[in-house]
């Protein structure tokens, strides 16, 4: 029986659930009042590059940089950026576009439950316990937003299947896929799964009754290709489909990774949620519905997390994308069907998880408000057009011991590699590492600036500078590192280490207890 038939239509959400989905809305929100410059590994590089495209005519970063728009899939925040940066405060659009990564893809979870089961249920709602997770924390934004849209669009191409317009539904969801494509090709991925999973499960229930005709098989591929076309034809236009870089492949960071969807500073909260959440699935997977070809989305996905590589083309920690969308389908397309008493814990334990994990994150933002200031106080010193190399004190993929915990990911990453893009922002001067790259993001670097520039790049490790030569891989990640006393104009270090060494004709300009300016 079709999940509409089971689950005739209402109106509207009843409004206990409008006011579960509201405090849900409002709860997620509120840490993003306590502080100006969350800590989001690439958020303040994003920001600084939305900063940019916002104000191409300012005087001292137009000889810098020069927008560089093209057919590009990594670009949907960049141009909502663009124009929210004109008419408001960098920080406070930023964070509107940081907090929208958020929820979108939260949105996009509910959007889905609803076309597939026909009214509005609570456990999509239960999404908001992996609304805090790796991927968001690591600051990729763009991929958050496709992934939100993605289940937005193939919750289009349900809802309008199921009312018999499958010509609208090709259409329809044929543009919403283009402007996925401008956010992330992994969005476009995830509703094509989607997608195709439910024309497939379609044409099954169609053999199994015996109505089958090889003109509907064909219809269903027809409309599934009109649909996917323009995404497919503007992902050969674009210089991403030129790009062969090889992947890396990582069995030990794959058994890690399965717990990004609940990752937060705390390792002990992180695991805690990952096996809360594991238990609850198990528990009402036994007797749950599923939406139509969800069952084999989700092995479609859980395959692909295990043969896919960790880095491919220019992007990083695939195990921990893929992972957070096995979650998100599985919120999406399934419905528990728990006995009173298992279904009321349940949905006491998630709730609390919730709360408990924003309340964590809250204070996490807000005891980063001082390595902000640190960050600020020293760059004061700067004077806008100056060229500033910035190092850490402390490499990025070293997390154990960091203290304080918001600093790192824990098993991942560290967060603070790009709180040097606030010199573009505050002081508009140059740093090496203004992410961008020709095939992601749609800002060139202008000579001579280009030739010390790391689109890509991570800062230098401090005890680099202490050398005189460097290594072909010193090279290959920071290019910029020969003659480095002559190119730039001066240095900021942030997490200083212990004991400090100082390199050859650096001189202390301004200090903080994070950050220090030479």
């Amino acid at each position: 029986m079709a999940p509409s038939a089971q689950h005739p239509r209402r109106p509207g959400p009843d409004p206990l659930w409008l006011a579960a989905a509201l405090g849900l809305a409002v709860a997620l929100a509120i840490p993003f009042f306590l502080i100006d410059v969350p800590p989001v590994l690439d958020y303040p590089n994003h920001l600084a590059r939305y900063f940019v495209l916002a104000h191409p005519d300012d005087p001292v970063l137009a000889r810098m940089y020069a927008p560089r728009w093209a057919i590009l899939p990594n670009i949907g925040m960049d141009a909502l950026g663009a124009v929210l940066l004109r008419w408001t405060d960098p920080h406070l659009g930023g964070r509107l576009l940081l907090a929208l990564s958020l929820v979108a893809p939260v949105a996009g979870v509910v959007a889905y439950s609803r076309a597939a089961f026909g009214r509005f249920t609570w456990w999509p709602l239960a999404s908001g316990v992996v609304a805090w997770n790796a991927v968001f924390f690591l600051g990729f934004m763009n991929f958050l937003l496709s992934v939100g849209l993605a289940f937005g669009a193939a919750a289009l191409w349900v809802a309008l299947d199921r009312r018999g317009h499958r010509l609208r539904a090709a259409v329809v969801t044929a543009i919403a896929l283009a402007a996925v494509f401008f956010c992330h090709i992994f969005g476009v991925l995830l509703a094509a799964l989607l997608i195709g999973a439910y024309e497939l499960a379609r044409l099954a229930a169609a053999a199994r009754n015996g109505t089958l005709t090889v003109g509907e098989g064909a219809r269903s591929c027809g409309t599934v290709a009109f649909a996917l076309a323009p995404a497919a034809t503007l992902y050969l236009a674009s210089p991403l489909a030129g790009d062969s870089t090889p992947g890396t492949w990582d069995i030990a960071q794959k058994a890690f990774v399965v717990f990004a969807p609940f990752t937060v500073y705390s390792a002990a909260l992180t695991v805690a949620t990952g096996l809360a959440v594991f238990i609850v699935v198990v528990l009402a997977g036994r007797h749950a519905v599923f939406a139509r070809g969800v069952p084999l989305a989700l092995a479609a996905l859980g395959i692909v997390f295990l043969v896919a590589p960790s880095t491919l083309k220019g992007g990083t920690f695939i195990e921990a994308r893929l992972a957070l969308m096995v979650v998100l389908v599985m919120f999406a397309g399934m419905q528990p069907r728990l006995p009173r008493p298992q279904a009321m814990l349940a949905a006491v334990v998630l709730s609390a998880l919730i709360g408990i994990r924003t309340l964590h994150v809250a204070l996490a933002w807000h005891d980063h408000r001082q390595d902000v200031a640190d960050v600020r106080s020293v760059i004061a010193q700067v004077e806008p057009g100056a060229r500033v190399l910035v190092a850490r004190g402390h490499p990025g993929p070293i997390t154990a011991g960091v203290s304080p915990p918001q600093r790192a990911l824990p098993g991942l990453y560290r967060l603070d590699g790009h709180l040097g893009a606030l010199l573009v922002i505050e002081r508009r001067s140059f740093w090496p590492l203004m992410f961008a790259d020709p095939t992601q993001q749609p800002l060139a670097v202008k000579p001579p600036y280009d030739r010390i520039a790391q689109p890509l790049g991570e800062p230098v490790d401090w005890p680099l500078l202490l050398q005189d030569s460097f290594s072909a891989s010193d090279l290959a990640a920071a290019r910029y590192l020969p003659e480095w006393r002559t190119n730039f104009d001066h240095v900021l270090l942030i997490d200083p280490p212990t004991p400090l060494q100082l390199p050859r004709g650096l001189t202390p300009r301004a200090s903080s207890p994070y950050a220090v300016l030479y």
